[in-house]
């Protein structure tokens, strides 16, 4: 997948009369219940609506549009969203309004994919971000992700099944991790050379659908992780060689009351380190991102 939630901005010519008199009633526009809200002195100050998972609002002339586009089009965002399916979503939602929604300012998208991994080979492996370290995503007392929140953007990866299950209830068969960046569009345009994202149709430019695409490759890539050990390949002695020699206490204790033992074991130690790819793991999520990349452009 790539576009998931976005926020788009149309200015209307021509208003449904109900929100010219500001009625107080609900109504229907476009297909879709508008209800009333007011500010602390009852006044009626804009109209919300619902469309699938999508959220409404009109104040004035101004007609907002946010929350996942994937979820508008096939109703979750763990699976695949292709160019394809982004095409076909976006013409679904314009033929809905009686007005040209292609034309719409957009505002703000996030982009991701979900890959089949598990959270101590991409999140939970997570260092810093130029200079920025990852704060932890919460549920009560379960991590399930992380993310790097800066001004125009957050990056976040996270426990997409365990997500899902926590919000719908659906069991999703294997381990998913969900990585995604969502910015505000000047974060994609205000660069040497910007993508050019401005309006609803511009997501539609597959050359745009590419640049994105790219986009997220680059800023995985630059994300720094932590070596994680492969503890499977690892004998029970290795394991406990890594875990006391890595302890600063431990190894002094040893060196200090067993020094035979630490002699012999410390060089094993550091033989064991350089065993450690502290890159593989990247690598490795890496490529599967690139995969997945590529299937939602080439479909």
């Amino acid at each position: 997948m790539l576009y998931d939630t976005i926020k788009i901005v149309k200015y209307l010519d021509k208003l449904p009369k109900e929100a010219v008199t500001r009625v107080r009633d609900t109504f229907i526009w476009n297909n879709c219940l508008w209800k009333p809200r007011f500010n602390n002195f009852d006044e009626v100050v804009s109209y919300s609506a619902d469309l699938k998972n999508l959220k409404l609002w009109l104040r004035g002339s101004e007609l907002t549009i946010t929350n996942s586009l994937q979820k508008f089009y096939s109703d979750n965002n763990y699976q695949a969203f292709t160019y394809s399916q982004v095409v076909e979503a976006i013409k679904k939602l314009d033929t809905g309004f009686d007005f040209d929604l292609q034309t719409a300012s957009v505002s703000k998208i996030a982009i991701g994919v979900v890959i089949n991994d598990v959270p101590e080979n991409t999140f939970g492996n997570w260092l810093e971000y130029k200079s920025i370290s990852p704060y932890l995503m919460r549920n009560k007392t379960k991590v399930y992700g992380a993310h790097f929140k800066a001004t125009n953007y957050n990056i976040k990866g996270y426990d997409k099944t365990y997500q899902v299950k926590q919000e719908s209830g659906i069991i999703i068969p294997q381990s998913s991790i969900r990585f995604e960046i969502e910015a505000n569009t000047r974060y994609y345009n205000h660069r040497k050379e910007g993508f050019g994202i401005n309006q609803v149709s511009d997501l539609m430019d597959k050359s745009i659908f590419e640049k994105l695409g790219l986009e997220m490759l680059n800023v995985y890539g630059n994300i720094k992780v932590k070596g994680v050990i492969n503890y499977q390949n690892m004998t029970p002695n290795d394991i406990k060689i890594l875990a006391a020699y890595g302890n600063s206490d431990m190894a002094l204790g040893l060196k200090k009351h067993h020094k035979h033992t630490y002699k012999k074991e410390r060089s094993k130690y550091l033989k064991l380190l350089k065993k450690i790819d502290y890159s593989n793991t990247q690598k490795i999520i890496l490529k599967k991102l690139e995969e997945s990349v590529k299937y939602c452009i080439e479909n």
